[in-house]
């Protein structure tokens, strides 16, 4: 880990830094860094490097530019491994250091927030993923300094979160087609909307969709063959990918859209209805609003979580969880 402080350079992919100075001996320089997160901090920084199409060697410069914050107050980290950011804010909330602002993906604020439900420690978010779901929802500027800069006049709200199979989502998560592509879309060499669409071509072509039986909220049951199936506490993917148009994030529910099987041609119209907020009235496409679901379904199977594709079991359970998580927004009216 890398942790910054006022001062910093760059040396053959290392940081020198006024607090550590990260060697091979990683561990030894892990502990001496961690021992630096102490209450004084405000705000902490969790950057993942590889996440989205950005660059981020400008961004430490960039806060210290930007946050009008004594510059003792801030602290930024470098994410080196998959679920290092989740660590991170844990031992972040443990040293009761109130904002912690992930810079990346939805993926990166997965890791994070996941860290941070029910606690007094507050997410913000600098948005450089390739979809950037949960920001736009939340109207946080996708220009870096704009986003930064956001922090220095900021509201606190509190929104819902789900859960599936045990694992939080804050955007969106899914089985079916949706999976199936963000499978193929992370095993791609790039990002971006144009990645991302030349996956969903290649999937919709061979998949057919799997055969569920859905129980809501223990009163209605749902069967049938489904092309996805996908659990939306955000109105979109990210991209502006409107899969759930009218969700609130604050409305202590999750919304349910499940589409039938298409052909390519259909496919392609639902594509154009989910960027122009009209899936909601495709014969297609059912919407229902949920508290809690579980799905049977024939076999294991590739899913997402907010956008990361996992494996989950042929029994998938879906909750809300009510107002558990703080987070750092513009002050607008609604989410």
């Amino acid at each position: 880990m890398e942790l910054l402080g006022t001062s910093y350079q760059v040396l053959d992919n290392e940081l020198i830094t006024d607090h550590c100075l990260l060697t091979t001996d990683y561990y030894f320089s892990y502990l001496r860094c961690m021992q630096d997160l102490h209450s004084h901090i405000q705000f902490l920084f969790i950057i993942n490097p590889i996440s989205g199409t950005a660059q981020k060697q400008n961004i430490p410069e960039l806060i210290h530019q930007t946050l009008k914050v004594e510059k003792s107050k801030i602290r930024i980290v470098l994410t080196r491994y998959a679920g290092h950011g989740r660590e991170i804010a844990a031992e972040a909330v443990q040293h009761k250091i109130p904002y912690i602002i992930s810079v990346g993906g939805d993926g990166t604020m997965n890791e994070i927030a996941s860290s941070l439900l029910y606690t007094e420690s507050s997410l913000g978010i600098i948005p450089m993923g390739s979809g950037n779901g949960l920001a736009r929802h939340l109207q946080i500027p996708l220009d870096v300094v704009k986003a930064i800069d956001m922090l220095n006049n900021f509201v606190v709200t509190t929104i819902d979160s789900g859960n599936i199979n045990e694992k939080p989502f804050f955007c969106t998560a899914g089985i079916g087609l949706d999976a199936q592509v963000s499978k193929v879309f992370d095993e791609l060499p790039t990002r971006g909307l144009k990645t991302y669409t030349k996956a969903f071509i290649r999937k919709v072509r061979s998949y057919k969709g799997d055969f569920l039986t859905i129980r809501v909220d223990n009163k209605e049951t749902i069967t049938g063959t489904f092309l996805l199936a996908s659990f939306a506490n955000s109105n979109q993917f990210g991209n502006n990918a409107f899969i759930a148009p009218d969700a609130s994030l604050m409305d202590q529910q999750l919304n349910l859209v499940l589409m039938k099987p298409v052909n390519v041609i259909q496919a392609l119209e639902k594509i154009y209805k989910l960027f122009t907020k009209k899936l909601t009235d495709d014969k297609d496409i059912t919407h229902v609003l949920f508290h809690q679901l579980e799905i049977s379904k024939n076999e294991t199977g590739p899913a997402h979580i907010d956008g990361d594709p996992v494996l989950l079991d042929k029994m998938i359970a879906v909750r809300c969880e009510p107002k558990s998580l703080r987070v750092l927004t513009p002050a607008v009216t609604r989410y």
